[in-house]
C-alpha cells in the first residue's frame, strides 16, 4: 500500500461499495463510524502510529464506499425523492431539461425535477421520449409539463433485462409520459455544456454531410459515441466478429486520437508545455462530449498523467494513475462500479499489462495483446451477454490497425472542416468512405464464421475464482533467478494448478449431477408461457407469450435470454396449448432460434395464420410435429405428461376450449395446466373421470370468469394456483374466480405483481416462489 497508495485505495473503494450493494446499513450508522475512524486516523498520524495508521486508513476507505452506495440508497427513498411521486395519476411537473451528451441524438431526453404539484424535489431524474413531445427544448430549458410518472420496469423474469436497475446507475428515478403541453418558463444557462453541445451537432452534421448511411452512423458511433441510429446488421457483425468493443467509445479510441494529436502538434513545433495545454483542452472537452463514459474518462486521466509526468520530471506509476482514474470515476457515481463498461474498460487493460508479455513469447505483439484483452474480457463477457468470440483474436489484428486509421482520418477530417468544409469533404469522401467500406467487408466475411460460442451465465462466486487465478497466474509465471525464489514459485504454481483444477471439476459437477424438477411460469404480460427443466436434464415448453411490441415478441425479450442465460440450446418438446397469439406467437421465435425436438398442437385451427407459420417453420427445420389427443402419454425419466384434452376435429367449441389440457406428474407431485379452457371443457373432464387432483393448477385463460367454476376447483382441490396475466381490458382475473379460489384455501400466484412463478420439486416435497420475492 505504501508504493501504490492510489491503486490500494481504489482496491479497498471498491471492496466497501460492492459491500454497500449487496447489505444495507443505515446511512446514519455509517456517518458516525466514518467521523470515529477519521477522528483516530488523525490521532494516529499525529502521533506518529504508521502501523496502526494504515489499518484506519483501510477501514475509513471501505466505510466511504459503503457510505457512497447508501447515499445513493438514501436519495431514491428520500422524502424529496421524484421517485415518491410515481404511479397515482398525472402530476404537474416543474423542472430542467438535462440533454444527454452520451447519445444527443437518440430519443431520450431527461428532467431535473424541482417542483411536482408545488412540491419541492431534490433526487433523481425523469426519463422522457421527445417524439412525444411537439415542443423544441434545449438543455438548460426550465419547463412546465403535465407528466404520468411511473416506476421503471423492474427484472420480473429470470436472465431478463431491469430497467430500474440500469436507469438507478445513472441516477433516473422514473419515467416521465407527456399526457399534456410543455410550457417554457425560464431559461438557465450553462455555457460551457452549451457550448460542447452546439460543437457535437455541427460536427454531427459535418459527417451527414460527407457520408451516406449507413457510413455516417458508424462514424458517429466510432468517433462521437453515438449509437442510436447505428444499423442493426453493422452491430451484429461486430459483436460476431469479436470485435464489438470498436463499436464503443472506449481507451483504443482515445488512444488513436493522442497519437494522431501528438503527431499534429510536433509538426507545428510548439514548445512542450503548449503541447500539452492542447491535448488536454481536446481530451477534456471530448470527455465531456461523450458522455463522460468510464472508459473515456479512465483513458483520458491516463493519458494525461503520462502526458504531464515528464514535463515535471516525474514517472507515472501505471497501476497508481489506474487507481486515481478508479477513485475519481467511482466518487461522481459509485454506482458505476456495476455497469459492464466500467468492469470491462478496467479489468481488459490489467490483462493487457499482466498477459501481454507473457503471451509475447509464444505469439506476437499484436496477437499477443488482442488475446490478453480476450483473457480479460471473456469471463465478464459470458457473464453478462452468454458469449465467447475467440475469433476475436483473429479479427483485431487487421481490425484495430484499420479502426486507428478510420478513426485518426475521421478526426482531422472534423477538427479541419471546422476552418473550411471542403477538407472534410476531401477526407471523408475520397479516404474515410473507402476504409469504412473495407472495415464492414471484412467484419461481414469474419461474422460468417461459425467461431461465436453461446455459453451460459457463470456463478459469480465462479467468476471471481476465475479472475482471482488469471490475475494471480502472470505473477507466478515472471521469470526467477534466485533459486529459492524458483522452488516457491513451483509450489504456489502447484496449487494454482490445483485451483484451477477444481474449478473445472466443479463446473462440470453443476452440469452433470441431476437436479429437481423445475417449472418456471414466465411473466409475459397478458399470455402464457412455462418452461419445465427435467431432472434428467430434459426441456419442455408449453406455450410461448405473445407479442411485446408491434416488432418483438416476449420470447424474444423474456424466453431466449432465459434459454441463453441458463446455456439451454435444445427443447425436446414444445406444446401449443391453441394458437391465440398471446400462447402461440413466441413460439415462433423460439423455433428459429432453437433446436427443437418435437412440436406438438392441438388437432383443431390447424389453418389459422398463425398455425401455417409455425408449421411452414417446422418444416424448414426439420422439426417433427405431432398432433395431439386426447390419451397421450409422455414420459421422460421419472416425470409423466398426460394429455386431457386437445379438442376435436370438426368440434363447435371455441378455440380456447379446443386448448390442449395436460397433466404433469412427478413422484407424489401433480401440475394441471389448462391453457385457456373454459367451463365446457371443465365439465366434461369431470364426466369422464380423469384423475384431475393436483396440487398447482395454473387457472385457465388467465383467471377469466368462462373459467375455473367451483365444482372444478373442489374436484382439482389445490394447495397453490398460478394466474399468468398482464395489464388487459378484460377484467382478468375476475373478482369471483379469486372468490372461488379463496373458497378452497389455496394460494393464489401471479405473474402480473409478482413475476415469474417458480415451483421446485423432488417428488416428495415441492417449494414455490416468486422470482421477485428471490430477488
Amino acid at each position: 500500500m505504501k508504493s501504490r497508495p492510489l491503486f490500494w485505495t481504489a482496491l479497498f473503494l471498491i471492496m466497501g461499495i460492492t459491500l454497500g450493494y449487496f447489505i444495507n446499513i443505515n446511512i446514519y450508522i455509517l456517518i458516525v463510524l466514518l467521523v470515529f475512524f477519521i477522528t483516530c486516523g488523525t490521532f494516529c498520524w499525529l502521533k506518529n502510529y504508521e502501523k496502526y495508521s494504515r489499518v484506519v486508513i483501510v477501514i475509513t476507505v471501505i466505510l466511504t464506499g459503503l457510505f457512497l452506495v447508501e447515499f445513493e440508497e438514501a436519495k431514491y427513498n428520500s422524502k424529496w425523492s421524484i421517485a415518491d411521486w410515481n404511479g397515482n395519476g398525472e402530476k404537474v411537473v416543474l423542472g430542467e431539461v438535462v440533454l444527454d451528451l452520451a447519445a444527443l441524438e437518440g430519443n431520450k431526453i431527461y428532467l431535473k425535477p424541482l417542483y411536482v404539484n408545488g412540491h419541492r424535489v431534490k433526487y433523481g431524474l425523469i426519463q422522457l421520449d421527445q417524439r412525444y413531445i411537439k415542443e423544441d427544448l434545449v438543455n438548460g430549458d426550465i419547463v412546465r409539463v403535465y407528466l404520468v410518472l411511473q416506476t421503471p420496469y423492474r427484472q420480473t423474469n429470470p436472465g431478463s433485462f431491469s430497467q430500474y436497475k440500469y436507469l438507478f446507475k445513472k441516477g433516473v428515478f422514473s419515467k416521465g409520459y407527456v399526457t399534456g403541453p410543455v410550457s417554457k418558463t425560464y431559461f438557465k444557462k450553462h455555457p460551457v455544456k452549451k457550448i460542447i453541445i452546439s460543437l457535437k451537432r455541427q460536427l454531427i452534421k459535418n459527417i451527414d454531410s460527407n457520408l451516406i448511411s449507413p457510413y455516417n452512423e458508424v462514424i458517429k458511433a466510432l468517433t462521437l459515441g453515438e449509437k442510436s441510429n447505428l444499423p442493426r446488421e453493422w452491430d451484429r457483425w461486430f459483436s460476431q466478429a469479436g470485435a464489438n468493443h470498436l463499436l464503443a467509445i472506449s481507451g483504443l479510441h482515445v488512444g488513436f486520437i493522442v497519437i494522431m494529436l501528438l503527431t499534429i502538434v510536433k509538426i507545428f513545433k510548439l514548445p512542450t508545455g503548449w503541447q500539452n495545454f492542447f491535448i488536454t483542452l481536446f481530451l477534456v472537452i471530448y470527455i465531456i462530449m461523450t458522455g463522460f463514459r468510464s472508459s473515456v474518462f479512465r483513458a483520458g486521466i491516463l493519458s494525461l498523467v503520462f502526458l504531464w509526468a515528464p514535463y515535471f520530471n516525474r514517472e507515472a506509476d501505471f497501476f497508481n494513475t489506474l487507481g486515481l482514474a478508479a477513485i475519481l470515476n467511482l466518487v461522481i457515481n459509485p454506482l458505476s462500479l456495476f455497469m459492464v463498461g466500467f468492469q470491462l474498460t478496467y479489468l481488459v487493460l490489467i490483462f493487457i499489462i499482466l498477459w501481454s508479455g507473457i503471451l509475447k513469447k509464444y505469439l506476437g505483439n499484436i496477437v499477443a495483446v488482442s488475446g490478453a484483452a480476450l483473457l480479460g474480457s471473456s469471463p465478464i463477457i459470458s457473464y453478462y451477454f452468454n458469449i465467447i468470440t475467440p475469433i476475436g483474436i483473429l479479427t483485431n489484428i487487421w481490425a484495430i490497425p484499420l479502426a486507428g486509421l478510420v478513426v485518426s482520418m475521421s478526426m482531422i477530417g472534423l477538427i479541419l472542416g471546422l476552418v473550411h468544409p471542403v477538407f472534410s469533404l476531401v477526407i471523408f469522401r475520397l479516404f474515410v468512405y473507402y476504409l469504412l467500406r473495407l472495415l464492414g467487408t471484412g467484419m461481414k466475411f469474419m461474422a460468417l464464421l461459425p467461431f461465436d460460442i453461446e455459453v451460459p451465465q457463470p456463478p459469480l462466486f465462479i467468476l471471481l475464482a476465475i479472475y482471482s487465478v488469471l490475475i494471480y497466474l502472470p505473477f507466478l509465471l515472471k521469470t526467477r533467478y534466485i533459486p529459492y525464489n524458483i522452488k516457491r514459485q513451483k509450489m504456489k504454481l502447484k496449487w494454482a494448478g490445483v485451483l484451477v483444477t477444481c474449478l473445472i471439476v466443479m463446473m462440470v459437477l453443476m452440469g452433470i449431477f441431476p437436479s429437481q424438477l423445475e417449472i418456471i411460469f414466465f411473466d409475459v404480460g397478458q399470455g402464457d408461457a412455462i418452461i419445465i427443466n427435467l431432472p434428467d436434464g430434459h426441456h419442455i415448453m408449453v406455450d410461448g407469450g405473445g407479442w411485446l411490441t408491434k416488432s418483438s415478441t416476449r420470447a424474444d425479450k423474456v424466453l431466449l435470454p432465459y434459454l441463453r442465460d441458463r446455456g439451454i440450446k435444445k427443447i425436446d418438446i414444445v406444446f401449443i396449448t391453441h394458437f391465440d397469439a398471446d400462447h402461440a406467437l413466441g413460439v415462433l421465435t423460439i423455433l428459429k432460434n432453437r433446436e427443437v425436438g418435437l412440436l406438438c398442437i392441438p388437432e383443431v385451427d390447424k389453418n389459422s395464420t398463425l398455425c401455417q407459420k409455425i408449421l411452414a417453420v417446422a418444416f424448414k427445420k426439420d422439426i417433427p410435429v405431432h398432433i395431439v389427443k386426447k390419451g397421450d402419454y409422455f414420459k421422460s425419466g421419472s416425470v409423466f405428461l398426460k394429455i386431457f384434452n386437445s379438442g376435436t376435429k370438426g368440434s363447435l367449441y371455441s378455440r380456447n376450449d379446443n386448448s390442449i389440457v395436460l397433466k404433469l406428474s412427478y413422484g407424489k407431485f401433480d401440475l394441471l395446466l389448462t391453457g385457456d379452457a373454459g367451463k365446457k371443457v371443465e365439465y366434461n373432464l369431470m364426466r369422464s373421470g380423469q384423475l384431475l387432483k393436483s396440487e398447482v393448477l395454473k387457472l385457465a385463460h388467465h383467471g377469466s370468469e368462462d373459467s375455473s367454476s367451483s365444482l372444478f376447483l373442489k374436484k382439482v382441490l389445490p394447495e397453490d394456483v398460478i394466474i399468468s396475466v398482464g395489464p388487459n381490458k378484460y377484467g382478468h382475473p375476475s373478482p369471483s374466480v379469486l372468490n372461488r379460489v379463496q373458497n378452497i384455501r389455496a394460494r393464489v400466484w401471479r405473474t402480473d405483481k409478482q413475476g415469474a412463478i417458480v415451483i421446485n420439486t423432488n417428488g416428495r416435497e415441492y417449494e414455490i416462489k416468486s422470482f421477485l420475492q428471490q430477488n
